[in-house]
C-alpha cells in the first residue's frame, strides 16, 4: 500500500497458485521498493512457533547437547494461528505462560532412529512432518528431554522463518512486431517454452515463465522481438515450511507492513 496525494494508492494482488506448501501470485500498481518491503515482510516478519529452548535430563547418543537441540529448533510446528502471541506482546511481561508458549517432551531409549514424531506436543500443536531424523540411538543409549516452543519472527533465527525460497521478479512484456517472419526460432531456443506456433505464426503462450534471457531477441534475424520488464509489476513465489499456510503468510506480511506505514504515519 503507498500514499499518492494525501490518499492511499491500492496495490493490486492476484493469486496464481495456492497449495498447502507453495504460492505464487502477482503484485500490480507497485514500486520496487514495496516488492522488495513485501519480500523482507514473508521472510523476516510473519511470526511462527518453534522450539526455542530444550531441557536435556538425559543424552547418552553420538549428538552433542547444542546439535540435538539446533536439530529440535528447526523442526516445524504447526499451531493456530491465533492460538499463541510473540513474548514481547503477551501479559506475562515475559515470565512465560501458556498463551505465548508450549512444552513438548521426548523420551526414546534402545537402538534405532530418533524422528520428529516422537514429540510429545500439546493438542493444538502438531509436528509438520514426523518423518525429520533427530539422532541414531545405539544399544543401551536414551534421550529424554523437555522442550519449550514460543513464537517469534525470522529477523531473529532462521527456525522463525514460515517461508522458504522467497523470491520474485519483475513482470516480463513481450512484444512482436509485425515485420516478424514467422521463421520459428524464437519458439526452438526459448528454455522456458514462452513461445508457441499456433497456424504457422509464433505466439505467446506463458509469458510469466520468460527469465528476461533475451535469446528470443538475440536469434531473431528480423529484429521482430522486443522482451522489457514491467518495474510497476512482480511475480512473487515461495514455498512455507508448513508452520503457517500461504494464504496466511501473505495476509499477515501486509498487515504488518500496514501496521508499520500507519505507525510511522502517526509518528510524524
Amino acid at each position: 500500500m503507498a500514499r499518492e496525494e494525501g490518499e492511499y494508492k491500492i496495490m493490486n494482488i492476484e493469486i496464481r497458485e495456492l497449495s498447502q506448501d507453495f504460492a505464487k501470485f502477482v503484485l500490480e500498481d507497485a514500486q520496487p521498493a514495496s516488492a522488495n518491503a513485501l519480500r523482507r515482510s514473508l521472510i523476516s516478519e510473519v511470526p511462527s512457533l518453534a522450539i526455542d529452548d530444550v531441557k536435556i535430563y538425559e543424552n547418552s547418543s553420538v549428538l552433542f547437547d547444542e546439535m540435538l537441540a539446533h536439530r529440535l529448533g528447526l523442526v516445524p510446528l504447526k499451531a493456530p494461528v491465533d492460538e499463541f502471541v510473540l513474548p514481547e506482546e503477551c501479559s506475562c511481561d515475559g515470565e512465560g505462560c501458556s498463551a505465548c508458549m508450549t512444552s513438548a517432551t521426548l523420551s526414546s531409549d534402545g537402538e534405532g532412529v530418533v524422528y520428529s514424531g516422537d514429540l510429545n506436543t500439546e493438542d493444538v500443536v502438531e509436528v509438520v512432518d514426523e518423518d525429520i531424523p533427530l539422532a541414531k540411538l545405539g544399544e543401551g543409549q536414551e534421550i529424554k528431554l523437555e522442550a519449550i516452543a514460543r513464537m517469534g519472527k525470522g529477523k531473529e533465527h532462521s527456525k522463525w522463518q514460515p517461508t522458504v525460497g522467497c523470491s520474485y521478479k519483475t513482470y516480463p512484456v513481450i512484444d512482436i512486431s509485425d515485420e516478424c517472419t514467422e521463421c520459428g526460432e524464437c519458439v526452438e531456443v526459448c528454455p522456458r517454452g514462452v513461445y508457441e506456433v499456433n497456424d504457422g505464426e509464433p505466439v505467446i503462450a506463458n509469458v510469466e515463465d520468460c527469465s528476461l534471457c533475451s535469446l528470443c531477441v538475440e536469434q531473431c534475424h528480423a529484429e521482430a522481438i522486443q522482451v522489457y520488464d514491467d518495474n510497476s509489476k512482480f511475480i512473487f513465489r515461495f514455498e512455507v515450511d508448513g508452520s503457517v499456510p500461504p494464504r496466511s503468510v501473505i495476509e499477515q506480511a501486509i498487515e504488518i507492513i500496514v501496521g508499520k506505514l500507519e505507525d510511522f504515519r502517526d509518528s510524524v
